[in-house]
């Protein structure tokens, strides 16, 4: 039986199948390796953007860190300059009752009993009152110790944030193994290389050119003690004991500043025909410049209340030496469009982080006023922003 003719056919077609089908195998070869090239390429490029991100964050991190600092330290100055208003109460409210207590005794030496308690209490008040002013005193010199640590504080956290941001940066790109990656950091907007105009972001103020604001944040925390004594002591229908008093801050014209403490009782008699005013007990206190002049709304109202005593207690006030207006870091220009925000480029990726100021839902403000951005609180926050189309065509041509 012969069958070979037939089988060397068919090995013969199979021969020119496995020919044929090589081009198809290679380009599927190919493919699958151009596939693999294309999947490690996008990988590599997956890897490097979410580096990029978490460096410019991080940058973003530090700057949002910076601004919250800036922003508790003027939050403590505010309280220094509070506490200035405080002792300065406390030396005035002090005097008018060491007064009262020697009025009192006066008024009650032809008592018998009585008057031996009453000039028993005013000696010690007497006695008392020379070395608590020499605690005050103290006590202010501590504060103005205190303020110009502040102040320092400040200096060096703006110059130290600046160099730790591309120290931190650099170590992020050894750790994520990106050392032979060349970076650059610039600003935006402007678009520029940092830290050039991150100097310029938040600036040194003074108190005196600042157009009151500081003085207003100080007035306006001011605490209920500092900021207005009076009340009335005693009401008999025609006999009213009447007690003023509280702690004002001057800004005189040129900036120099003045704390100003002032308090008075006296005894107001209603008759039919007349009003008579008997001081009873005051005492003022100041630093920087003495109380000239009572305005009508000034120290709690003490001018409107008792306009007699309030005069007598300008005889009797307390130099404190001399206060110096404060210097911090502010920047009052902060429009959203203004926020700090800094761009990452490197081996052709591009990354974006910035500021963005926001105070918590469960925190509203008393007034109920939505809050705009400022250097009195810590509410700054980092964020990941996309490009702008001006940053992308400036980074496209020029970098």
């Amino acid at each position: 039986m012969k069958l070979p003719s037939r089988a060397t056919k068919f090995t013969s077609a199979a021969g020119y199948v496995s020919i044929l089908t090589l081009p198809v195998i290679a380009a599927v070869l190919l493919l699958l390796l151009g596939s693999a090239t294309q999947q490690h390429r996008i990988q590599r490029q997956w890897y490097l953007q979410s580096a990029a991100d978490t460096m410019v964050l991080s940058a973003a991190t530090i700057m949002a860190r910076e601004f919250n600092l800036l922003a508790i330290v003027n939050r403590a100055l505010i309280a220094n300059q509070v506490t200035h208003g405080q002792l300065l109460g406390l030396s005035s409210w002090y005097s008018h009752l060491a007064t009262a207590a020697l009025r009192l005794a006066t008024v009650s030496s032809v008592i018998p009993y009585v008057n031996v308690i009453t000039r028993y209490l005013a000696t010690m008040m007497q006695r008392l009152e020379q070395p608590l002013q020499m605690m005050i005193q103290a006590a202010l010199s501590m504060q103005q110790v205190v303020e110009t640590v502040l102040q320092t504080s400040q200096w060096l956290i703006r110059s130290s944030f600046a160099m730790l941001i591309p120290q931190t940066l650099a170590e992020i790109a050894r750790q994520q193994q990106l050392t032979h990656q060349p970076w650059v950091l610039l600003h935006s907007p402007g678009v520029v290389e940092f830290p050039w105009l991150w100097w310029r972001a938040v600036t040194p103020t003074s108190a005196t050119n600042d157009e009151h604001l500081f003085a207003d944040m100080v007035t306006a925390s001011q605490d209920p003690f500092s900021q207005n004594r009076s009340y009335r002591w005693f009401d008999a229908g025609l006999v009213k004991v009447e007690k003023t008093g509280g702690s004002d801050l001057q800004v005189e014209q040129y900036g120099r500043w003045s704390w100003q403490a002032l308090d008075t009782v006296a005894v107001h008699i209603n008759l039919l025909f007349t009003r008579q005013e008997i001081p009873w007990g005051y005492g003022a206190a100041y630093q920087t410049n003495a109380i000239t002049r009572l305005t009508h709304d000034g120290f709690g109202r003490s001018r409107a209340i008792n306009r007699r005593t309030s005069s007598m207690a300008l005889s009797r006030q307390k130099n404190y030496g001399v206060i110096q207006a404060p210097h911090y870091f502010n920047q009052t220009a902060l429009a959203p469009s203004q926020w700090p925000s800094v761009i990452l480029q490197f081996d052709g990726v591009v990354a974006k982080a910035g500021l963005q100021f926001s105070r918590p839902e469960p925190i509203p403000r008393k007034d109920g006023r939505q809050e705009r951005a400022n250097l009195f609180n810590p509410l700054w926050e980092p964020e990941l922003q996309p490009l702008q189309a001006s940053e992308k065509l400036i980074l496209e041509r020029f970098i």
